[in-house]
């Protein structure tokens, strides 16, 4: 099998930031090849059920999901917890331990057997709540790639947004025409976003900064 620089995993979960990622794999033809973790965290019913429209927009070749059940055993994130509401005083709780290596630790072993050159991510550049989601992550995680692979050891690690934040991905995301209307970013509800979580906060912030209006609705 010989590794196809036309493939990509792209993670995906609904989110606007890896949806942006996926719209740029997209622009570079890639052929994309969508990931979903389910990780118990309270919004998966929404990130799904998005994830499933996005995969017929983008013509994704595949949608995987996954489960990974010990991420909600384990705790440790307001994310996992419906009985904990994220504001603008706890929002630390985002952080969910050691998530986003998982992510790209299965989104690799599907890159070698897909024979995909690289994966996309949606880790943006900014301030960071969590720390899996930085440049030196990504950076480090590339070479634990290089490391761990057999079948191929060049597979890329491509995070599109890392040298932006959420005012960055909104501009990126609107001159590809990414459909915001599809994609979700709040970590509270699943029916109207609750306009006070940290993603919440900076997504009306980029979207202003934008002179767009966000396309969902809030509480």
């Amino acid at each position: 099998m010989k590794k196809d620089n036309k493939k990509a995993v792209c993670l995906i979960s609904g989110g606007l930031d890896s949806t942006v990622a996926a719209a740029v794999a997209k622009k570079k033809e890639y052929d994309l090849y969508f990931l979903f973790c389910d990780y118990g965290q309270k919004t998966v019913a929404r990130e799904r059920a998005l994830v499933k429209t996005l995969v017929r927009y983008f013509d994704a070749r595949q949608l995987q999901e996954v489960k990974i059940p010990w991420i909600k055993k384990f705790g440790g994130s307001a994310l996992l917890d419906p009985k904990i509401p994220l504001n603008e005083k706890n929002f630390l709780k985002e952080y969910v331990p050691f998530r986003n290596s998982q992510f790209l630790a299965i989104a690799t072993a599907w890159a070698e057997v897909l024979g995909a050159g690289a994966i996309f991510v949606g880790s943006s550049g900014g301030d960071h709540i969590c720390p899996d989601n930085s440049r030196s992550f990504i950076n480090s995680f590339q070479k634990v790639i290089k490391e761990g692979t057999m079948m191929f050891k060049n597979i890329q690690i491509i995070a599109p947004l890392l040298a932006t934040d959420k005012t960055g991905a909104v501009k990126i995301g609107k001159k590809l025409r990414v459909p915001f209307e599809l994609t979700w970013s709040c970590h509270n509800r699943t029916d109207k976003a609750c306009g006070h979580c940290s993603n919440c906060r900076s997504r009306i912030e980029a979207f202003g900064l934008n002179g767009m209006k966000d396309p969902i609705k809030y509480v």
